[in-house]
């Protein structure tokens, strides 16, 4: 196996742990867990866990700036958890995923707003494609419809507008510094941020009730694997690559929630689905051609 294709692989398996959080969260909220519990639980033992490695591996080397950067980064991503989850107990676990996926057209807006001008040819064609795909994969064709709520749908997109400007300022937030010592310190701005929403007594009580069989396989799933995966495997392929490998997330996530959880997924979603992953690599075509694709659509 070359050095290129594993590394791919590690992004496409980092991917589909981001889609092993729907039963997880499903499984969570059934179990009497709100979404702010669910992030929580999720960042505190994160942070742990992190903080163990990082002791073991004893690299201080961070200025006040850079933990300042990583922090901020880690508010913008815990806005992400506590949209998406709320979602995915809103809507359908197909819904919820092709919400959050429309960070790729936004990611195309605010790469035309940063560079001040418009967005190329094929970048429109490659929306236009995903919002389609998005039509189906949401089930809004299905003959017998699909529930959606206002507060479900406004959980979901504005999830894709803080994943947006994640992907955005994680590209540039202290890359110099080792993967490690980037998700630790990324993971304690998103805590930071949980222990707002939800006090940190009310946040302890949660983490000790949950740790044994539900918040450790949330923190490796959700934050831990995945983050460790794509920052250590994307700097050492083409940023197309790294998109198209990363949008396994996708697929992974409505699998494992008919697997898991019995959720009822059409042929016309599966076809959804197909479409909004044509429309990911047809934006990412001019990339893959130069090696390079635009900072705000980086996963």
């Amino acid at each position: 196996m070359t050095k290129t294709l594993k590394n791919a692989l590690l992004v496409f398996i980092g991917g589909c742990c981001y889609g092993g959080v729907i039963p997880l969260v499903r499984t969570g909220q059934s179990n009497g867990y709100n979404p702010a519990e669910l992030m929580v639980v999720q960042y505190i033992i994160s942070v742990v866990i992190m903080l163990v490695v990082f002791f073991i591996i004893r690299d201080f080397s961070i200025r006040p700036k850079q933990m300042l950067q990583l922090a901020g980064t880690g508010i913008v991503g815990a806005g992400v958890s506590f949209f998406y989850y709320n979602a995915l107990i809103q809507l359908s676990s197909s819904a919820a995923l092709t919400l959050l996926f429309q960070f790729v057209w936004m990611g195309v807006l605010l790469q035309s707003i940063l560079e001040r001008k418009p967005p190329q040819l094929l970048s429109v064609i490659a929306v236009l494609v995903i919002l389609v795909g998005t039509v189906l994969a949401a089930g809004l064709l299905q003959p017998q419809g699909v529930h959606l709520t206002v507060l479900g749908v406004f959980f979901g997109i504005m999830a894709a507008v803080f994943y947006t400007a994640f992907l955005h300022f994680s590209g540039k937030a202290a890359t110099e510094l080792p993967t490690t010592v980037r998700t630790l310190f990324t993971n304690i701005g998103s805590l930071i941020t949980a222990v707002c929403v939800l006090p940190l007594s009310v946040a302890g009580e949660t983490a000790a009730k949950s740790l044994p069989w539900f918040g450790v396989p949330l923190a490796l799933v959700g934050v831990i694997l995945p983050v460790f995966l794509m920052q250590k495997a994307a700097p050492r392929i083409p940023d197309g690559v790294t998109t198209i490998m990363a949008s396994s997330e996708l697929p992974s996530g409505i699998f494992m929630a008919a697997m898991f959880l019995g959720d009822a997924v059409s042929a016309l979603e599966w076809v959804g689905v197909v479409v909004v992953l044509g429309g990911i690599v047809l934006s990412q075509l001019q990339g893959l051609r130069t090696g390079k694709s635009p900072p705000s659509l980086r996963c």
